[in-house]
């Protein structure tokens, strides 16, 4: 039986694993929280907490692993996030015209995630291992580690985008940039899994 502690301290870590890297969720909270709009980023973190709980569902009951027997399916999936992405790029470049306008919203995080191949892909290497070798305390940890991130993380762009207009619209730049960035590689990622 593992230690409570060393249980804790590794999905610590693969939550911060799922939580640091920049990704489509991230330029969303980013371009919310950077526009004054912190409740939108946080229920797009929420969405895409929610997300992750589901594949972590599907990784626990092997339904994960069943689908990556289907590259098809994927790629049609990662279709669907690519264009939800490619979608939200789009929004993101005419937003910045106006601080009040823009995506980012708890659905929004949750398919992100959902949709995502990436997301899949994470679940499908580490659902089972934090599933099964850490239990619940790994799972809690997991949770508790990418909310606190996303909590800090949408603070620290809201602060700042209310200081600073330039930021602002740089950081808006930079997501769309981001947004367009990843669509497009999954859109070219689904369409080889598919065969096209």
């Amino acid at each position: 039986m593992i230690p409570v502690w060393q249980a804790a301290l590794g999905g610590m870590l693969l939550g911060l694993s799922l939580a640091l890297p920049p990704g489509p969720v991230t330029a969303v909270m980013m371009n919310a929280g950077a526009h004054g709009r912190l409740r939108e980023s946080l229920a797009t973190a929420a969405g895409a907490i929610g997300g992750d709980a589901i594949w972590l569902a599907l990784a626990a009951t092997g339904a994960a692993t069943a689908l990556q027997r289907e590259p098809r399916a994927v790629g049609f999936l990662g279709l669907l996030g690519a264009s939800l992405l490619l979608w939200t790029a789009w929004r993101s470049w005419t937003a910045e015209v106006g601080p009040d306008r823009g995506p980012g919203s708890f659905r929004m995080g949750f398919f992100i995630v959902l949709t995502s191949p990436f997301s899949l892909a994470w679940w499908l290497g580490n659902g089972t291992l934090l599933f099964s070798a850490w239990g619940l305390t790994g799972i809690v940890a997991l949770f508790l580690t990418t909310t606190l991130y996303s909590v800090a993380f949408s603070l620290i762009f809201w602060r700042l985008g209310t200081r600073a207009g330039g930021v602002i619209r740089f950081l808006s730049r930079l997501s769309t940039g981001l947004l367009t960035v990843f669509g497009l590689y999954v859109a070219w990622t689904s369409l080889h899994l598919i065969g096209v």
